[in-house]
C-alpha cells in the first residue's frame, strides 16, 4: 500500500497527477491529508477529479498565523503517533512526500520512526544557504537524509544530492509534476483567460516577508507602485489577509481602486486569471515554476530561491528592490505575450513507473 501524505494546496496541486497516475496504473494507495492547509481543499479535489482523503490527521482549520500552525502541528503529530494509525504505517510499502513544508518533514518522521521507504518528490533543490529560503532549506536537507528515492525534476536536483552525498536512488524525472498539473488546467479551461485588459498580479505569503514589519511594509510600497503601471489582483493567502488585518493595513489596499483583493482560489481558476496577467510579483517557488513553463514575466520578492526556473529569462530574483522590479514590470506591461507550450514530457508517469516497484 503506498501512502500519498500531501498537507498544503500547492503540494495537492503538484501531487494530484501523481495521485490519478498512481490509480490508473492500478496501485493501492491511500491518500492522506495532515491538515496544514484546507481551505479550497474541496475545490482542488473537484479540479482534478479526485475524492476526499481516506483519512485526515487534522480536523483544524488552516494553519494561518503562528499560534494556528502550532495547534495543527502538534494535532496532526498526535494523530500520526496514535495507535489507531500503526497499522497504517506499518502496511505502508512506501510514504510519498512532497517539496519542502512542515507536512514533508513530518511524513519524514514517520517514515523513520516506522522504517518505511521515503519517496520525495520534487527532491534535490538547494540554495546551500540554511537561511535562505528558511526554514524550506533545512527541511530539505532534513528529509533527505532519510529518503531512499529521491525524485529530483532536473539534473541540476541530481547534482545537488551528489554535491550533498546523501544516500539512496536519485530519479531523474524530467520536469516539475506541475507539467501535468497545467497540462489539465490547460486542457479544462480551453486557454482562456478571466479579464480583458492588462494586469498584473501580486502575491506573497512567506514568513520573512510578513512577519518582519520593515519587510511588510516595503512589499505593500511596491504594490502600490505596480498599481500605477497596471491594475493589480493581489491573491489573498490566509495567512496574508491574517497579517494585513492584525496589523490595520487591509482598508489603505481595499480603498486603492487600481488594487482589487482576490480571495485564494482553485488552480484551474488561478491558471485562468495566470494566463491573462502581464506579469507576477510573487514570493512564491510554485508561482515562479507556473510562470517560467508558462513564459510569464515574474518578479521574486525573496532574497533566494532554491528553483532555477526561469531565472536569467522570464524571471527577475529580485528580493525587495524597487529600483530593478519597475522597470522589469514597465517592460513586461507593455507587451503581448505570445502562447508557449508545455514540455511533452509526463514526470507524474514517470515517478508512478518507479514507485510500482514498491508494491509488487
Amino acid at each position: 500500500m503506498i501512502i500519498h501524505l500531501v498537507g498544503t494546496k500547492a503540494q495537492y496541486i503538484k501531487m494530484a497527477p501523481v495521485i490519478l497516475e498512481t490509480a490508473r496504473q492500478g496501485l493501492a494507495f491511500q491518500l492522506i491529508y495532515t491538515g496544514q492547509h484546507s481551505e479550497t481543499f474541496s475545490d482542488l479535489q473537484s479540479n482534478f477529479g479526485l475524492g476526499p482523503p481516506d483519512i485526515r490527521l487534522s480536523e483544524l482549520t488552516e494553519a494561518k498565523d503562528r499560534q494556528s500552525f502550532i495547534r495543527w502541528l502538534w494535532a496532526a503529530r498526535r494523530a500520526a503517533n496514535s495507535s489507531s494509525m500503526r497499522h497504517v504505517w506499518n502496511d505502508a510499502s512506501a510514504i510519498v512526500v512532497h517539496g519542502d513544508t512542515a507536512s514533508t518533514l513530518l511524513g519524514a518522521r514517520i517514515a523513520k520512526r516506522y522504517r518505511r521507504p521515503l519517496v520525495h518528490v520534487e527532491a534535490g533543490l538547494r540554495s546551500f544557504n540554511y537561511f535562505h529560503p528558511f526554514p524550506e532549506e533545512i527541511i530539505r536537507v532534513m528529509v533527505s537524509r532519510t529518503t531512499a528515492l529521491h525524485c529530483c525534476p532536473d539534473a541540476v536536483a541530481m547534482q545537488n544530492l551528489g554535491r550533498a552525498n546523501v544516500t539512496g536512488e536519485r530519479l531523474l524525472t524530467h520536469g516539475n509534476t506541475l507539467i501535468d498539473s497545467l497540462r489539465m488546467a490547460q486542457s479544462h479551461s480551453n486557454n482562456q483567460t478571466t479579464d480583458n485588459g492588462p494586469y498584473g498580479i501580486f502575491s506573497m505569503h512567506r514568513h520573512e516577508n510578513l512577519f518582519k514589519k520593515s519587510r511588510l511594509l516595503s512589499a505593500l510600497s511596491i504594490l502600490n507602485r505596480l498599481s500605477e503601471i497596471v491594475p493589480i489582483k493581489f491573491v489573498l493567502h490566509p495567512v496574508t489577509q491574517h497579517r494585513l488585518e492584525s496589523l490595520r493595513l487591509l482598508d489603505a489596499l481595499r480603498n486603492n481602486d487600481r488594487i482589487r483583493l482576490v480571495e485564494r482560489m482553485d488552480f484551474f481558476a488561478f491558471h485562468r486569471l495566470l494566463r491573462g496577467a502581464r506579469f507576477v510579483a510573487t514570493d512564491g517557488g510554485s508561482n515562479q515554476e507556473e510562470c517560467a513553463l508558462l513564459g510569464i514575466p515574474c518578479v521574486l520578492l525573496r532574497r533566494a530561491t532554491e528553483r532555477p526556473d526561469g531565472l536569467g529569462e522570464s524571471v527577475l530574483l529580485a528580493d525587495l528592490d524597487a529600483e530593478r522590479i519597475l522597470p522589469f514590470v514597465r517592460e513586461a506591461a507593455s507587451k503581448d505575450r505570445p502562447p508557449v507550450d508545455l514540455p511533452d514530457v509526463s514526470p507524474s508517469k514517470v515517478i508512478v513507473d518507479r514507485l510500482a516497484k514498491y508494491s509488487q
